[in-house]
């Protein structure tokens, strides 16, 4: 190694790295600080805050039976399937319930990467079966127009909802990855005009633009002069929203102008996604592994189950079914 080269290797003492190294080599006390490193993986804010969430279940699950666990390799099966049990005593869905322990799965799993335990106790257990029907209720294209022809346009508030029954409609986004979308998220991409949206499980789908959706688009910020940095959808039309919008104000813009135009059945901002799925479903204009990814499924199962809308009956096999008599 030349004498240069030494030297470029050389570097002053960084007490902040010291410390961070001195951190990461404490020995772990608590299964919080495992939790903590499982979560580091994760680049998602959302991701992060529904593993954390999910966990904590788990663990007041065991508290409240006196089984205080300080690392993983305390855990056991049976604390698994207990509170499989228990969750679906309370009624849960199992949807619901299998999102809750694949979360702990994914724990025990990366403890064993990690060599904090030797195997997965957790692998014996099996999960509930989720149901292929769903409560979400979607609505027929009629019921679409009406919703986002509602809002008034000409108030800055009005344009807001507006612009998320847009997108909500449209691009079948999901509620987080809608309040999410930050201006540098749009791109030119070989002719296209597209938005990129960080998903489920920190996976990034690219959407292309129509032209609808587009002139929406910039109708809407046109006077707002929004840097990189800013969100799209701005509460306020003179000041800058340093936070995403409020989940819940998305739930109360559906509900508000579902109830507006007369629509009386139970809705949220998944039904608006449930919608376009069906819509691409029902039409048959699109292969249902198109949709799925559109949609941002990693299994067209998953997409499947969004067909609220087909008409099954009518499409049923049986009325395929014509023994006709040899002449």
């Amino acid at each position: 190694m030349s004498k240069k080269d030494s030297k470029a290797l050389t570097t002053s003492f960084n007490p902040d790295l010291a410390r961070k190294f001195q951190e990461a080599a404490q020995k772990k006390s608590d299964i919080e600080d495992f939790i903590r490193e499982f979560l580091v993986q994760f680049l998602s804010p959302d991701t992060k805050t529904a593993y954390i969430k999910d966990l904590k279940f788990f663990f007041d699950f065991l508290r409240s039976g006196n089984v205080t666990i300080t690392h993983p390799k305390d855990i056991q099966s049976y604390h698994f399937q207990l509170y499989r049990d228990h969750l679906l005593e309370r009624g849960l869905s199992s949807a619901t319930v299998n999102r809750r322990l694949v979360c702990i799965r994914s724990f025990m799993k990366w403890a064993v990467a990690a060599r904090l335990t030797d195997h997965n106790p957790l692998d014996t257990v099996k999960l509930p079966k989720v149901q292929t029907e769903s409560p979400t209720v979607a609505f027929d294209d009629e019921e679409v127009l009406r919703m986002i022809g509602a809002p008034d346009t000409t108030t800055h508030k009005g344009r807001t909802h507006r612009l998320v029954m847009v997108l909500l409609f449209h691009l079948g986004l999901r509620r987080s990855e809608l309040t999410n979308i930050q201006m540098h998220q749009f791109a030119q991409d070989r002719g296209h005009t597209i938005l990129r949206i960080h998903g489920k499980g920190d996976k990034v789908r690219l959407i292309p633009l129509n032209e609808y959706v587009k002139q929406e688009i910039e109708t809407y910020v046109a006077p707002l002069n929004l840097g990189a940095e800013d969100y799209l959808l701005q509460t306020e039309l003179k000041t800058r929203n340093t936070r995403p919008m409020d989940g819940a104000t998305i739930f109360r813009v559906i509900e508000r102008y579902a109830r507006k135009v007369g629509i009386n059945k139970a809705v949220s901002p998944h039904s608006c996604r449930a919608t376009v799925i069906s819509h691409l479903l029902d039409t048959q204009q699109a292969a249902i592994r198109d949709v799925a990814t559109f949609a941002g499924h990693s299994n067209i199962t998953t997409t499947e189950r969004y067909d609220k809308r087909r008409k099954n009956l009518d499409k049923s096999a049986a009325y395929q079914v014509d023994f006709k008599k040899e002449a």
